[in-house]
């Protein structure tokens, strides 16, 4: 009877445990699943970003005719991200998932072939597991243009203006109302726009649209514009709600003002983390050597941001400070540069404020007025020809010879200067070649 009952219940055990292992086998090879697909499109590239429930991995083909970046995230599930996203850019027409056996697969359809980079980021600040491609464009925009400088007796002033955070990186968001991103823009776009209205300026941004800009890719504009002064525009919060008003930053090569000040600057030093920079770019972003010919520009920085302190407290936009820290954007950069926290959008006052367009408007005229008043103070250079200098405000010997790729020895010889003398502000040097 048992022997009976055992042959009876074998297929039946056997077909149970089969069920139970497909299931358990099904399980184990279902992968992540997609949960967005969002893009940006900057000046030199178009990127797209695949937000995941977890890591992923993927692989890449470019195909022709038509001309394709095909992206296979494996084992993954499309989920109820759209089938096709339009971009149309000039670069990418648009964004097709497909859900294949072997996974979900993300396709690029291209104007035609360009390069492109594909890398995953962890989660970080509240962002997901990601995927991201960058497509860049081959022709070269604006943005990397460089400066000409009028020849006439007024001499063009470059003005660098970096609104902090943009695309993948939103920045603060101020009590559900307002996002970093896009009110630094607005107010550094205003800037821009009252600074260009006049003469003599040269007005450049480091992004004019919502898309992510690295740290290293803002200093990297600001040197090869070679600006005059730089400003960088963020929104600032704290956990004390009832902190307020704006604080201006000037770099510190020895550390920060306070311990808040510490905090802002690593929050801000993580912007590439949150925005998502590729694992194979320069690693220098987060430990950069200040230039040692900083000296002059720190502590003309110092000035700058002792004057927007005095304008925006004395035009009546509320208390301001100004503080040092060890801000990634303002180190080794070789002009005077500040970072200005507009506001805390942790506090319901400063948003208030920083909503109204009035206040945002007199905000950015504040700035100008500014700068205007500092080069009055620190006017660049005048014309000159290309054998003579005039020197200016917080130069030395040092720093003219690097600038003209002479000794500090033979600029003393060719101009009869012992070694015991200072040079004065308006003199005349020979920088000639021999």
């Amino acid at each position: 009877m048992s022997r009976t009952v055992r042959r009876m219940w074998t297929p039946i055990a056997v077909l149970l445990v089969a069920l139970v292992l497909a299931t358990f086998a099904g399980s184990a090879a279902a992968g992540e699943s997609l949960t967005g697909v969002r893009y940006w499109t900057a000046p030199d590239h178009t990127r797209i970003v695949v937000d995941l429930t977890g890591y992923a991995s993927c692989s890449t083909r470019i195909l022709t005719d038509p001309n394709r970046v095909v992206v296979l995230i494996e084992s993954a599930d499309a989920g109820d991200v759209p089938r096709t996203t339009a971009v149309d850019d000039g670069i990418i027409q648009r964004v097709r998932v497909n859900q294949l056996e072997s996974g979900a697969q993300v396709v690029l359809d291209l104007e035609r072939v360009f390069e492109h980079n594909v890398f995953s980021l962890k989660p970080y600040l509240g962002k997901p597991h990601r995927i991201v491609i960058d497509v860049f464009s081959d022709v070269a925009p604006r943005i990397s243009d460089p400066v000409i400088r009028d020849e006439g007796s007024v001499a063009t002033r470059v003005i660098i203006i970096d609104p902090g955070h943009g695309g993948e990186d939103p920045g603060t968001l101020g009590n559900g109302v307002l996002v970093e991103k896009e009110v630094v823009l607005d107010m550094g776009q205003r800037v821009a726009r009252l600074l260009s209205a006049r003469p003599g300026y040269d007005v450049r941004m480091t992004r004019n649209g919502d898309y992510f800009v690295s740290l290293r890719k803002r200093k990297q504009l600001a040197q090869t514009w070679s600006g005059d002064i730089f400003i960088s525009i963020h929104g600032n919060s704290a956990p004390n709600r009832r902190a307020s008003g704006t604080e201006v930053f000037y770099v510190s090569p020895r550390g920060a003002s306070d311990q808040a000040a510490r905090e802002l600057a690593d929050r801000e030093n993580a912007a590439d983390l949150v925005g998502g920079v590729s694992p194979d770019a320069d690693n220098d972003v987060l430990s950069i050597l200040v230039d040692l010919k900083m000296g002059s520009n720190v502590q003309k920085s110092n000035h700058l941001a002792t004057m927007i302190s005095s304008r925006i407290v004395s035009a009546g936009l509320g208390r301001c400070c100004v503080k040092q820290a060890g801000f990634v954007v303002l180190k080794s950069l070789s002009m005077p540069s500040v970072l200005v926290e507009v506001g805390f959008l942790s506090n319901r006052h400063d948003v208030d404020k920083l909503k109204r367009s009035e206040y945002r408007q007199e905000y950015a005229e504040c700035l100008v007025q500014v700068i205007e008043d500092y080069f009055a103070c620190y006017a660049p250079p005048p014309a000159m020809s290309n054998d003579t200098h005039i020197v200016a405000i917080g130069e030395t010997l040092w720093s003219i010879a690097r600038r003209y790729d002479i000794s500090v020895e033979n600029l003393r010889e060719m101009n009869g200067l012992p070694e015991d003398v200072t040079i004065k502000i308006g003199q005349v040097l020979s920088v000639e070649k021999s």
